[in-house]
């Protein structure tokens, strides 16, 4: 799968956004085809801040993202903490 930093701001931006129902709209196969080998990667971020949004408000923080070529892969950094 190529490189995609479009898709993957997207996503960081929905995840800081709350929109994880959005993100659970998302079939298996098309997450496979947009994805590819980081699919797992997806669903583990979908989770931890569906985890969160469990506890009440929350904010995010500290996002980071960088596109590395030769890796074919983004690397990426979101965190948040709740507002209780």
């Amino acid at each position: 799968h190529p490189l995609n930093p479009i898709w993957d701001n997207q996503f960081m931006t929905l995840l800081e956004q709350g929109r994880i129902q959005e993100l659970d709209a998302v079939s298996n196969e098309e997450l496979s085809a947009i994805a590819g080998k980081s699919t797992h990667e997806i669903k583990t971020w979908v989770a931890a801040f569906a985890a969160i949004s469990a506890f009440g408000n929350w904010r995010s923080e500290g996002r980071y993202y960088r596109p590395i070529p030769e890796w074919i892969a983004g690397f990426g950094s979101l965190s948040a903490r709740t507002e209780n």
